[in-house]
C-alpha cells in the first residue's frame, strides 16, 4: 500500500535497500590505491602497501610480481592493463609459490597461495574491521560513486515505478525549482487543464497550494535555478 512515507529516502520503506537511502556506495578507487602512477612497486607505487622488506604484504607481492613476471623497477604507468589487474584484483585460482624471510631473522619459509589482489584485500578488511580507525585508513582510499542499484536516486524500485502525469518524484526533484513551479500550475490547472481527474485534484487541492507557495517563495527570493535535489 502506497503512502507518503514509501517516498522519502530517509525511511526503510522508502529508501533503497541497497545504498539505504544515499544514493552512493564507498567503492575503492585505484587513482588513490596508486596515486602516483610514475613510481614502481620497489618505490612505494601500491600506498595502502608500504615497502618493507620484513612485510608480509611486500614479500608476497615480490612472489606475485616474480611468477607472473611484473618488474617491480618499472612505473605503474608502464606495465600493462593485465598486470595492472594481476596486482590489484588478483591472480584468481592460479596458485604462487611465496618464500618468505622469517622476522626473527631465522632462515626462510614457503608456501603455495592464490594471491588476493589489493582491491579485495581491503574490500575483506574493511568489512572485518573492528576497529573505526582502520575503517577510517582504508576510506581514504574510496570515492563515491552513484548506487547501482538505484542510479543515485535513493528511493527503493516500487517508489521509483510511480508516476504523476508521466513523471516521478525523482524526476520533479532534478527539475530546477522554476520549472518544478510550471509543472504545479498545470497540475493546478492554472495554465492549462490538469491533467488530474475530478477526485484526484480534489485530493491534491491543499498539497498543490502548499507546494506552490513554497517553490513561488523560492522564485521571489532569487533561487529558482536550484533543483529540490541538490545536496546540502
Amino acid at each position: 500500500e502506497l503512502e507518503p512515507r514509501s517516498f522519502s529516502f530517509n525511511t526503510p520503506h522508502g529508501a533503497c535497500p541497497t545504498c539505504q537511502g544515499l544514493g552512493v556506495q564507498l567503492e575503492l578507487d585505484p587513482d588513490l590505491i596508486v596515486p602516483d602512477p610514475d613510481k614502481s612497486l620497489v618505490e612505494g607505487a601500491l600506498d595502502p602497501w608500504p615497502v618493507s622488506e620484513d612485510s608480509w604484504t611486500w614479500q608476497l607481492l615480490r612472489a606475485v610480481s616474480d611468477h607472473f613476471q611484473i618488474s617491480v623497477n618499472l612505473p605503474w604507468r608502464e606495465l600493462n592493463q593485465a598486470q595492472k589487474q594481476i596486482i590489484l584484483l588478483g591472480s584468481g585460482d592460479e596458485r604462487v609459490h611465496v618464500q618468505y624471510a622469517h622476522r626473527d631473522g631465522d632462515g626462510y619459509g614457503e608456501y603455495m597461495t592464490q594471491f588476493e589482489g589489493v582491491i579485495p584485500n581491503l574490500n575483506r578488511r574493511y568489512r572485518e574491521a573492528n576497529s573505526d580507525y582502520v575503517r577510517q585508513r582504508i576510506e581514504e582510499y574510496m570515492s563515491e560513486r552513484p548506487c547501482p542499484a538505484c542510479g543515485g536516486a535513493r528511493l527503493r524500485p516500487e517508489s521509483l515505478a510511480v508516476t504523476l502525469d508521466s513523471a516521478r518524484i525523482v524526476d520533479v526533484a532534478d527539475w530546477p525549482v522554476l520549472q518544478c513551479l510550471a509543472w504545479i500550475d498545470r497540475l493546478q490547472g492554472a495554465t492549462e487543464p490538469s491533467p488530474l481527474s475530478g477526485k484526484q485534484s480534489t485530493i491534491a487541492r491543499t498539497i498543490l497550494k502548499e507546494i506552490h507557495a513554497r517553490l513561488d517563495f523560492m522564485v521571489n527570493v532569487g533561487l529558482d535555478y536550484l533543483t529540490l535535489s541538490r545536496s546540502a
